[in-house]
């Protein structure tokens, strides 16, 4: 499949390495200093070029829509109509920044919204897909989950059943779980859940410093639950 990366930050740069190693052929664009991708595209070799954000849009079959939440606007009039028909994997967060450069969740936003709602607004003609949204871009690799009994949930929330399908390939070949967390709605209940991890890293672990260790999963009870008759 091509994919096109927009754009190849932290979470980008970690899905690349995924989907390159999986067969899948990448362009690859940068929400700044396009030199600071020349380690990655070395490493990558010929599964990866770099390009304009509108390039790597009219690439894609499928599009990782990854950037810094406050930058959605610019990179949306950039693309123009490069991604109608798109299958666009949307993993932002709604987090505002203050003068001090501090981040913290938009509560007023997220009342009523969620950043993959405002996006299929913003791109109408566009397959929107929430994903990849509660894991840290630095457990966002196969490598991370090793050692643990169970591989990390990425939830992801669509309208478009075969858009969903889609994604549901691209997180097993970076090595995850999908889980279908149901309408493109959902993802506000997903974007609340990333507000309870930051709340569980601060009160459970030493802060959010132990966020990027976290992820979710869903169990099956096994061999079953137990039932038992109910008293009356």
């Amino acid at each position: 499949m091509k994919v096109g990366i927009l754009n190849t930050g932290n979470i980008g740069s970690r899905l690349a390495r995924a989907w390159a190693g999986a067969g899948h052929e990448l362009l690859l664009a940068k929400d700044g200093e396009a030199r600071k991708l020349a380690p990655l595209l070395a490493e990558l070799g010929g599964r990866a070029r770099p390009g304009t954000f509108e390039q790597a849009a009219s690439f894609g079959e499928a599009v990782l829509f990854s950037v810094y939440w406050p930058r959605t606007d610019a990179v949306v009039d950039a693309v123009g109509d490069a991604l109608d028909g798109k299958v666009v994997i949307e993993t932002m967060n709604p987090l505002g920044v203050n003068e001090a450069f501090e981040h913290y969740h938009d509560h007023a936003f997220m009342r009523d919204n969620s950043t993959a709602e405002y996006l299929q607004q913003r791109l109408p003609r566009a397959r929107v897909v929430k994903a990849f949204s509660l894991l840290a871009a630095p457990v966002l690799e196969a490598a991370a989950w090793a050692q643990s009994p169970l591989k990390a949930n990425v939830f992801y929330a669509t309208d478009d059943p075969q858009a969903g399908q889609v994604v549901r390939r691209l997180i097993e070949d970076a090595g995850l779980t999908p889980i279908n967390a149901g309408p493109l709605s959902a993802a506000r209940q997903l974007e609340q859940l990333g507000v309870l991890m930051h709340q569980v890293a601060a009160h459970e672990y030493d802060g959010d410093a132990d966020l990027i260790r976290l992820g979710l999963a869903v169990l099956e009870a096994n061999p079953g639950p137990v039932i038992r008759e109910r008293v009356v």
